[in-house]
């Protein structure tokens, strides 16, 4: 009898203690702050050129130790939002398992030459613009955008325009700003600088090939001749969601 109950006192203690470690590795790994990365799920299967939707994203959590260095080539979860509706630069979570999303993962809209993004029909002008009055943080390439024009009449100098202003011309694509010709938010994930945004290139039409610029645009080019575009404000139009 001895000898069973030092079995059972010995086989309680061995559970006892069991559970004590357990409890111990539950409260510190609860002391492990955590940060979430952007992860595709097994399931999607997301393929080379697939345009990637948030159904597809997973979190994957990670010791927040390891967010410094994990961050500079991973995107983080907080920043999901710039991985939806990208496409793919490779295929992803076809090994069976879920996978971080990298920032080299990512196709940016930058890579076409600014040649490659007018029709036949279609010519380039660049217009500076007044940093006071526009914010190039809000507007990404594909935008549309109007310019509000001051009238140029007796009184008026080169480069104080007469007050009686107010005719709209527009509305006209962007193509570029600066040198970046595609959304800001991702050129920024991937580490790519932008500089700076005070010119914009916009699409302009020609009525044929050889002939004069549309009306509207032959406009602009009068004003920028004139005044250099002083007193020109820039409106920005509602952005078509399905062309995002």
């Amino acid at each position: 009898m001895k000898g069973a109950q030092g079995i059972m006192i010995a086989v309680a203690m061995g559970v006892v203690g069991f559970v004590c470690n357990w409890l111990y590795l539950e409260r510190e790994a609860s002391r492990v702050e955590l940060v979430s990365f952007v992860g595709v799920s097994q399931p999607a299967d997301v393929k080379r050129g697939d345009v990637i939707q948030s159904d597809d994203l997973v979190p994957i959590s990670m010791p927040k130790s390891h967010e410094s260095q994990l961050a500079q080539v991973a995107v983080l979860w907080d920043q999901r939002d710039l991985v939806i509706g990208q496409k793919a630069a490779r295929d992803l979570a076809v090994s069976g398992e879920a996978e971080l999303v990298m920032h080299r993962d990512l196709t940016t809209p930058a890579i076409k030459d600014i040649n490659e993004l007018i029709a036949d029909n279609e010519r380039v002008m660049w217009l500076p613009v007044d940093s006071r009055t526009f914010n190039p943080q809000h507007v990404d390439p594909g935008d549309q955008v109007s310019f509000r024009i001051p009238e140029f009449g007796k009184g008026a100098s080169r480069s104080q325009p007469t007050e009686a202003g107010g005719k709209i011309l527009g509305p006209f694509r962007i193509l570029a700003l600066g040198n970046r010709k595609g959304r800001r938010d991702v050129r920024q994930a991937a580490g790519l600088a932008s500089g700076a945004e005070n010119v914009i290139a916009v699409a302009v039409k020609v009525e044929n090939p050889d002939g004069k610029l549309e009306p509207k645009a032959e406009t602009l080019a009068g004003i920028l001749a004139v005044n250099n575009f002083q007193g020109v404000q820039v409106l920005l139009h509602r952005r078509n969601k399905a062309k995002r």
